[in-house]
This record gives structure tokens, C-alpha cells and sequence, in this order.
């Protein structure tokens, strides 16, 4: 609590509100109002992909979180070792997500490449980590750390992917809209998460190792999103072209398209 209060003090004093320039044209283009960022974010399926994404992965995973120390129990690994498992997994994720943030900044057109990529290779290492608890295979406790610690960076790496993939396909709309709909969908997710261990005779006390295999059934469809996901560049172009989202007509766009820009 303490530390939240002098963080917000902090923020407050020192962080400004806006830099003194901008750092691109697209910072500075016009937004729509949230009434008309809604209309347009409601036939934006290219949004929905990733917002489901998130959601799914980060939801998902949110909540396998809350109660991942009952999860692992009926798997015969102490509520101890669950708790540093997660503990080590979230602060080996912190220094990835800055890393992939920054990778995602400097490679903003292999972003769809690089989603995919990290998501698959998170699915497989919950897989690997899944088949070590439920013991399809012999029981090795190295290699449970392994899959869980690489498979938490991957699966909360990708965060900053998505969150900017999410800004680049809802433009013009605000990013302000657009990340409070990203956040709604992994609390909705989590909650539903959670809440499935509440309801009665739904799951039982034996059963619930089964949430093992809803993680990865999301992480899945995850997958399968991302690969759907249709790569957009409208503020790759605004910034590249200095031109506004008005001027985006169909013959200048096929003309930026050309010069290897895709839209």
C-alpha cells in the first residue's frame, strides 16, 4: 500500500503530461470520440482477434494464477513449491516483457511473426509443463521448473505485443478505448476462471488438475487467433508518409503499398 501511494506521488510530481514534442505524427493525429471509437471498434474484427487473444492468454493465466497452488496439489506438489514456482516465473517474466517491448518497437512490421511465434512456443512449453504434473511422463522437478518459468515468459511477453498491435488496428480510436477493452477482456476471463471453481459439483475437489487443460485449450485458440490476425500499418504509414488518416485513400494507399508498406 505504501509503495502504491509513493508511486502515484512520484507520478504525479515528476511525469508530465504529455513531452514537450512528439514523438511521431501518428502521436499527434485527431482521435474519435469514444461514441464514435466504439462504432467503428464494433466492425473492427481485426481488434476482436486480439482482444479474444489477450484475454485468453492473459486471462487465462491470470486466473490459473489465483488458485495455481490448489491446482498443483492435487498433483502431488506442495503448495510451497507451486508458490515459488509462481514467484520466480512473474519476475523472470519482467525483464522479457521489457525485451519484447522494445523488439516490438524496432520490428513493428514482424509483430504478427512475433506473437505467433512466442505464443506457440509458450503452448508448447506449458505442454511439456502439463505432461510433467500429470505425469504422462516420468516426473522430473527440473523439468517442470523449465517449462514453467520459459513457458510464463513467453505467455506474459507477449503483453506488449498485443497491446500495440491492439492501438495499430483500432486507429484512429483512442488508445485510451481501445486498452480499457483489452484490460476488460482479461478481467472477464479471469473472473470466469475463477469463478468456475465456485459453482458446485461443477468441478470437484479431485478434479480440479482438469484447469490444466483448460490453460492450454486457450493458449490453442490463442494460436489460432494470432495467425488470423491481419497485419495492419496505418501508423507506420502516417508516420513514414507524414499524411493524415483522411488522405488514406485507395490509390495512395496501393501506391505506399507498392514502395513495401503494407496497410
Amino acid at each position: 500500500g505504501v509503495s502504491m501511494i509513493l508511486s502515484l506521488v512520484l507520478v504525479v510530481i515528476f511525469f508530465p503530461s504529455r513531452p514537450e514534442f512528439a514523438p511521431t505524427a501518428s502521436a499527434v493525429a485527431a482521435r474519435l470520440n469514444i461514441t464514435e471509437g466504439l462504432c467503428v471498434l464494433l466492425r473492427r474484427g481485426n481488434f476482436w482477434l486480439i482482444v479474444f487473444a489477450y484475454a485468453l492468454t492473459s486471462g487465462t493465466f491470470n486466473g490459473y494464477g489465483l488458485t495455481f497452488d490448489v491446482i498443483m496439489e492435487k498433483s502431488n506438489i506442495s503448495q510451497s513449491v507451486a508458490g515459488h514456482l509462481g514467484f520466480v516465473g512473474l519476475l523472470a517474466s519482467v525483464p522479457t516483457n521489457i525485451l519484447i517491448g522494445s523488439m516490438a518497437a524496432l520490428f513493428s512490421r514482424w509483430q504478427k511473426f512475433m506473437n505467433v511465434a512466442i505464443l506457440t512456443v509458450g503452448t508448447l512449453l506449458f505442454v511439456g509443463f502439463v505432461a510433467e504434473v500429470e505425469m504422462w511422463i516420468p516426473r522430473n522437478m527440473a523439468a517442470i521448473w523449465v517449462f514453467y518459468v520459459l513457458g510464463t515468459m513467453c505467455i506474459t511477453g507477449v503483453v506488449p505485443l498485443l497491446f500495440d498491435m491492439s492501438t495499430e488496428s483500432s486507429h484512429p480510436v483512442s488508445e485510451e478505448l481501445s486498452s480499457t477493452i483489452m484490460v476488460l477482456g482479461n478481467q472477464m476471463m479471469c473472473n470466469v476462471f475463477t469463478v468456475i471453481l465456485q459453482i458446485p459439483h461443477l468441478i470437484s475437489d479431485e478434479d480440479k488438475d482438469r484447469l490444466n487443460f483448460v490453460l492450454l485449450a486457450s493458449y490453442v485458440i490463442a494460436v489460432i487467433l494470432a495467425v488470423l490476425y491481419r497485419t495492419t500499418n496505418v501508423r507506420l504509414l502516417i508516420d513514414a508518409y507524414s499524411i493524415t488518416i483522411d488522405q488514406l485513400d485507395t490509390r495512395s494507399i496501393q501506391q505506399i503499398r507498392n514502395a513495401g508498406v503494407r496497410m
